[in-house]
């Protein structure tokens, strides 16, 4: 059960704001006080409850009135509580005669809205989701290269089928792509690699929808992925490897060829423009300093 909030953490009768204890004073002013709001407190109560494991995925909180009265705040704290959890994704809000607030199974997606946001915001390029990807590709395909079992390279050319098949019949099979992609995420047996790797496809996927590469592309795609598979199953991390970053290259240069002809591409490569230029100017700098000291 939670405890009544201490009065010495929320004034009783300021149920917005708490505030710290203790300040003490100089011979001149104050120290600076750090004040907290009431919901934050509530917040870290209910994700210290999560992280213990009390709470578990799919538990519902109590309703917000009678939290309230429990932790003896006023309900509007409760609910600005409720409310900034549901935005980070911990919560889920449900409405009806069932509803509630619902601790949320946590999965990648938060990440994914994150970064999506990033690309958004024009923050970052199409060359910084090729960095990513090359390098977060090349640890899981290590790993899947030694766990993945028969039944994980049978899943694959399942996958290579059916995007064949769908770029035949003049269906572009980009998420058939991305799930391969997913795939070797997960055979890479490390839950982490793989929930990072299934928020750069997410990513990637918001790319090839602006981009709209067509069929020919989808079935080059996975054409690409035969050989990446017949890599794998040899267990030849030597040929698997420059098979993928080859792969993974080629792909981004077609999207960049593509880029003039969607507004999101084109501000990722505006991003990476302007990185380019922010990077050229500090090695500039960089190497001026180094030749007025060795003057």
């Amino acid at each position: 059960m939670f405890q009544r909030l201490s009065t010495q953490t929320i004034p009783a009768k300021d149920a917005e704001s708490t505030v710290v204890r203790g300040v003490t004073r100089t011979s001149s002013s104050f120290e600076r006080l750090k004040v907290r709001r009431t919901f934050e407190v509530i917040v870290d109560l209910i994700k210290e409850r999560i992280f213990s494991g009390t709470y578990k995925p799919g538990d519902r909180l109590p309703p917000e009135r009678e939290f309230a009265d429990v932790l003896g705040v006023g309900r509007p704290a409760v609910r600005e509580a409720y409310r900034a959890l549901e935005l980070i994704g911990i919560l889920e809000i449900r409405k009806g005669k069932q509803g509630g607030a619902f601790i949320t199974e946590q999965d990648h997606r938060l990440v994914t809205q994150t970064l999506g946001d990033l690309i958004r915001l024009r923050q970052v390029g199409l060359a910084e989701l090729t960095e990513a990807r090359l390098i977060l590709e090349k640890d899981v395909a290590e790993l899947a290269i030694q766990r993945a079992v028969p039944e994980d390279v049978a899943k694959l050319r399942a996958n290579i089928d059916s995007a064949i098949a769908q770029s035949h019949s003049g269906i572009t099979a980009s998420e058939e792509n991305l799930r391969f992609h997913t795939l070797l995420g997960e055979m890479s047996g490390n839950p982490i690699l793989a929930m990072m790797l299934a928020s750069i496809m997410d990513l990637l996927r918001l790319v090839i929808r602006a981009a709209s590469p067509g069929p020919d592309a989808s079935l080059d795609t996975a054409t690409d992925h035969i050989d990446i598979v017949d890599a794998l199953q040899a267990r030849d991390f030597g040929l698997l490897w420059p098979l993928l970053e080859d792969h993974i290259r080629r792909s981004n240069g077609k999207l960049i060829e593509l880029a003039s002809q969607s507004p999101l591409l084109d501000s990722m490569a505006q991003a990476d423009h302007r990185k380019n230029l922010q990077r050229r100017s500090s090695a500039e700098q960089a190497a001026s300093l180094a030749t007025r000291h060795e003057v």
